[in-house]
């Protein structure tokens, strides 16, 4: 006759089972912060096609041409649609990785991850083989994702397969949103003082023209300066993210210790900070 279960066999049973069910609420919190601090890309207000139209402007502005004006930013169009499909395809990610781990299926709009990139020069936005061939991969990773159901199960083959050229994306709207039209913005700068500081010096104007001047050239300078620290704190929001996928790929067989909790918690403060910043600044 087959024998009572012990007590301490159940009890046993019991945490087995209860650790099969992996809490994992630390790592959707983190996704969803990076959502959030991501998304601040829809509340951008500087683009290349912008920065292509105010040069153009600028110019014809500074030879007094008020007749056939025209703006050629075909290629910079192109550089923002690039930038805007790279972002959605890295937000989409975050989406998948918020219901893996909250073992919800995973529930996302695939159309725009169907489309394709090929390498080349855009305006000022230069698109490499290895951006290509990440975008490619985060595709086909969120893709598979959707399709084969994932659940809580998958998040160690989901994060261990995107973290590389998720790594690659993120730098490369880090390097064209931040580094790349913070550029441009001082380029800008530059420009507006060259033309403001010859109506400035210019003795035969009256007092009262040259002052006016000189009130447009700060208003201008502001104006530009809040762009690019609007740029600037979009750049953290995406370095933190990349640091807490790189620690959360890092730990990703020890998801439930501290360390690993602690360091999520840390990265989401900061992107909640970065959120209230940029909110500010606006």
């Amino acid at each position: 006759m087959q024998k009572p279960l012990s007590h301490n066999f159940v009890l046993i049973l019991i945490a087995t089972t209860l650790a099969s069910c992996v809490n994992l609420k630390h790592v959707g919190e983190f996704s969803e912060s990076s959502i959030e601090g991501i998304e601040k890309f829809n509340t951008l207000s500087y683009s290349f096609a912008k920065n292509c139209t105010d040069e153009c402007l600028h110019k014809s502005i500074a030879a007094l041409k008020i007749h056939n004006q025209t703006c050629l930013c075909t290629a910079d169009k192109k550089a923002d649609s690039i930038t805007a499909l790279i972002y959605h395809t890295t937000r989409g990610y975050f989406y998948g990785l918020t219901d893996i781990s909250k073992n919800q299926l995973t529930n996302y709009n695939t159309d725009e991850l169907t489309q394709t990139l090929a390498t080349g020069e855009f305006g000022s936005l230069s698109l490499k083989e290895a951006d290509v061939k990440a975008y490619s991969s985060i595709s086909t990773i969120i893709l598979r994702a959707f399709t084969d159901g994932y659940r809580r199960k998958k998040i160690k083959e989901y994060v261990t397969r995107a973290n590389e050229p998720l790594q690659t994306l993120l730098h490369f709207l880090d390097l064209n949103l931040s580094g790349n039209l913070i550029g441009k913005l001082e380029v800008q700068k530059s420009s507006i003082k060259s033309f403001y500081f010859d109506l400035i010096a210019n003795t035969d104007l009256s007092v009262f023209e040259r002052t006016k001047f000189t009130e447009d050239y700060y208003e201008q300078i502001a104006a530009l300066t809040a762009k690019q620290e609007e740029l600037a704190i979009y750049s953290e929001v995406l370095k933190t993210i990349a640091d807490g996928h790189n620690a959360l790929y890092n730990n990703i067989n020890k998801l439930t210790e501290d360390e690993i909790k602690g360091q999520l918690a840390i990265h989401g403060t900061q992107l909640k900070n970065l959120a209230h910043s940029f909110n500010i600044n606006k």
